[in-house]
């Protein structure tokens, strides 16, 4: 009965998967790069779309800026010699603020990006 049970599931599992090959191979094809992405932006939507991208990566560089600027802070309270040898709270520190930096640049492109959506309207 179990061994019977495990077949059947193995089955579905297999029949599932193979009627999702053609959503996945169809999400696939749709999925595009970001330079062709700017490459086929001619639209406003398309435009929008490219500035929330860039928002995107604006958030989660910001996010590892904030994590880098707590391991400083976190190498600093726990301090020690070897920690003070390999200046570790220093690299976090030169990370957070090249995090930061590349949040802004991006923040600067969906900026654009926005600019760029606004002209298409006119």
């Amino acid at each position: 009965m179990r061994r019977t049970k495990l077949t059947l599931g193995a089955l579905l599992g297999a029949l599932l998967v193979c009627f999702s090959l053609p959503t996945i191979r169809a999400f696939a094809k749709h999925h595009m790069s970001m330079p062709e992405m700017i490459t086929m932006a001619k639209t406003q939507a398309e435009h929008e779309k490219l500035a929330a991208s860039y928002e995107q990566e604006a958030k989660a560089a910001r996010a590892k800026a904030d994590e880098h600027k707590a391991m400083a802070d976190a190498y600093r309270k726990a301090g020690g010699a070897l920690i003070e040898k390999l200046h570790f709270d220093q690299h976090c520190d030169s990370l957070a603020k090249s995090y930061a930096s590349m949040a802004e640049e991006f923040e600067a492109l969906a900026k654009a990006e926005r600019e760029a959506a606004k002209e298409m309207k006119r």
